[in-house]
């Protein structure tokens, strides 16, 4: 016997809702970035929209502009991507520890006060 479990079931991170964080991506050895809508948030990782699909496995750089805080060349890697409607969700599992990542401690920070302050937010409006 077979269960399905939806992904939030899967997810061992809390996951905030991302639709306050503006979102670019650029995939390694490309020049332009792709558009994107976040979707949910964690300090390890998010889920996106994009027009376009992004291969598994491709490591990505990441900007991200919240209420005031702006990472930019976050190291990612697509952790998975899949079609829904007109539009691909991937999920993105950040790589701060990375080699190709520059400050590594600051970029780490930065992450886990944008997830503190979207999970303040998030308790405050429920």
């Amino acid at each position: 016997m077979t269960t399905e479990h939806s992904s939030e079931d899967r997810r061992s991170n809390l996951r905030l809702d991302g639709v306050r964080i503006a979102v670019a991506v650029r995939p390694r050895g490309r020049l332009g970035s792709i558009s994107a809508e976040a979707v949910d948030f964690s300090r390890h990782g998010i889920a996106i929209h994009t027009e376009q699909p992004l291969d598994k496995d491709r490591i990505i750089y990441l900007s991200l502009c919240c209420e005031g805080m702006r990472l930019d060349n976050l190291v990612g890697v697509v952790h998975n991507c899949v079609r829904q409607g007109g539009q691909y969700r991937s999920g993105i599992r950040f790589r701060p520890s990375s080699e190709l990542q520059q400050d590594r401690l600051e970029v780490e920070a930065i992450l886990a006060i944008l997830e503190n302050q979207l999970f303040d937010t998030q308790e405050a409006s429920a």
